[in-house]
């Protein structure tokens, strides 16, 4: 028993580890999508980029560099939640290098609700961003911009409305934060209020925004809306924040692309696919197709392995029926046949039960497990001793039953693997909706959540049957026990 808690413990630092494998391949192949680009693989040194960001936009504008123009949408798109660092660096800036920089910031201004002017002199609008940012500079607080969203969620009016929009970016944070709960009729106009907000602060982000909520949507899209956003924002905030003390800490682990990835798959059932379906609602479909599959195949590995056991225990001639069986199982895979059937008959051929006739009787390596369950039985000395002594020979075969489903249960926990591989081919070789069709489409037409939910189900699936294999081992062969206490792994 000591030994199965053991292998139980393990299973969570092999399923993280394993996780993070497949990520890091399936990122190095797959370019990430949007602002996840930005994003470090593991960890990010540097989180919360606004500052960064913000400062290098700054330069190359004042600078009046080659990146001008970039610079220039970098600054538009970073909005309100840039100006802590744009503006009081306008005095360390050429008269020049101001002038293009209050030029720049004009979209910035216009999307707040400011009055400015574009036949202004420069120097006339440094003023303006000088004394608004004298005006304005304890409003973008954290505590400040949560106390204006809270009393636009509470209440929408003009000046409320207008307090946050002064904020622009800045105000993002809150923003999404209020977005949830959605419990009520009112909370759809609260969501319907914030998330329009939301699109006008983010009209630059190269990220794909969630649809606005319409007039008459309900309590679930509103909902639906609510949490697009908070997965836009797991992937994009990096670019508006900066982190101090404790937070930051936290923040390299969590602002990098991993860290988006384990969030929006806590959320959303191991994420989103391409369809917007749910990767957890789709391996429940296809799990009612493949898990009968596979049970077959198991079916089949266990009847012959236990065909192979008493058939050695009782007549050694029968084992060249048993040969020709194997030669035959290999001549003809399992897979082979599976495409012949759909060349010949076509959609026809699309039927479970002609998979599960296949997985049963070759779904599995079966060839190991029949070769395990002869040796088995062939070594056990005792039948030969029961022999002699006149036992009757359907309680020798129950001996041999017994050894031969031990070593099929041992060979299992080996080959689960295969055997799932397997299942996955000749679901895809018939075109059955299970869970190998829509891997292989999934590699075809990459879906990176899907490769990442397949991942994970498949390793907890084996890693738990071989856990199982290893408790029926100790129960149908006594022999393991007295050998897991020897090794110290059994209570």
């Amino acid at each position: 028993m000591r030994s199965v808690l053991r292998r139980l413990l393990w299973l969570g630092p092999m399923l993280v580890l394993i996780t993070m494998m497949t990520f890091g391949a399936l990122s190095l192949a797959l370019p990430a999508p949007g602002e996840q680009s930005r994003l470090p693989l593991f960890f990010n040194p540097d989180p919360g980029a606004v500052e960064r960001l913000a400062a290098h936009a700054l330069r190359e504008v004042a600078g009046d560099g080659p990146g001008r123009a970039g610079a220039e949408a970098e600054l538009h798109r970073l909005g309100g939640a840039a100006l802590p660092f744009i503006l009081p660096a306008l005095d360390s800036q050429s008269p020049e290098g101001r002038g293009r920089v209050v030029k720049a910031l004009r979209p910035v201004g216009a999307r707040m609700g400011l009055e400015i002017d574009e036949r202004w002199q420069p120097s006339r609008e440094v003023l303006f961003w000088t004394r608004f940012w004298e005006e304005h500079s304890i409003d973008y607080r954290p505590i400040v911009a949560r106390r204006a969203v809270l009393r636009l969620a509470q209440r929408s009016t003009l000046l409320r409305d207008a307090e946050v929009r002064q904020l622009d970016t800045y105000a993002l944070d809150e923003l999404i934060a209020q977005l949830a709960p959605v419990l009520e009729a009112a909370d759809v106009d609260k969501v319907r209020r914030l998330s329009g907000l939301a699109l006008e602060m983010t009209a630059q982000a190269t990220d794909p925004r969630p649809r606005p909520l319409q007039a008459e949507a309900g309590l679930a899209e509103a909902r639906s809306v609510a949490t697009s956003w908070s997965d836009w924002w797991s992937r994009n905030r990096t670019s508006y924040k900066t982190y101090r003390g404790t937070e930051r800490v936290t923040a390299m682990l969590r602002e990098t692309h991993y860290g988006g990835w384990v969030t929006q798959a806590a959320r959303r059932k191991l994420g989103l696919l391409e369809d917007g379906r749910t990767a957890w609602d789709v391996l429940a479909e296809g799990a009612t197709v493949s898990l009968p599959l596979l049970g077959c195949g198991v079916a089949g590995a266990l009847a012959v392995a236990i065909l192979g056991g008493a058939v050695t225990s009782s007549a050694k001639r029968s084992l060249r029926w048993l040969r020709a069986l194997a030669l035959l199982r290999a001549a003809l895979p399992c897979v082979v046949i599976a495409i012949l059937l759909s060349v010949w008959w076509g959609d026809a051929a699309r039927q479970t039960w002609i998979g599960a006739l296949l997985m049963l009787l070759a779904g599995a390596p079966l060839s190991l497990f029949s070769r395990g369950a002869r040796l088995e039985a062939a070594s056990a000395d005792f039948i030969r001793t029961l022999t002699s002594l006149g036992v009757a020979r359907w309680r020798i075969r129950l001996s041999a039953l017994r050894l031969s489903s031990a070593a099929m249960v041992v060979q299992l926990g080996a080959q689960s693997s295969s055997l799932i591989t397997l299942t996955f081919v000749v679901e895809y070789a018939l075109g059955l909706p299970g869970l190998g069709t829509r891997t292989i489409e999934a590699l075809r037409e990459p879906d990176f959540n899907w490769l990442m939910a397949i991942t994970i189900s498949s390793a907890l699936f084996v890693g738990l049957l071989q856990v199982t294999s290893e408790l029926v081992l100790g129960i149908l062969d006594p022999r393991w026990q007295e050998t897991s206490s020897r090794l110290g792994g059994a209570a």
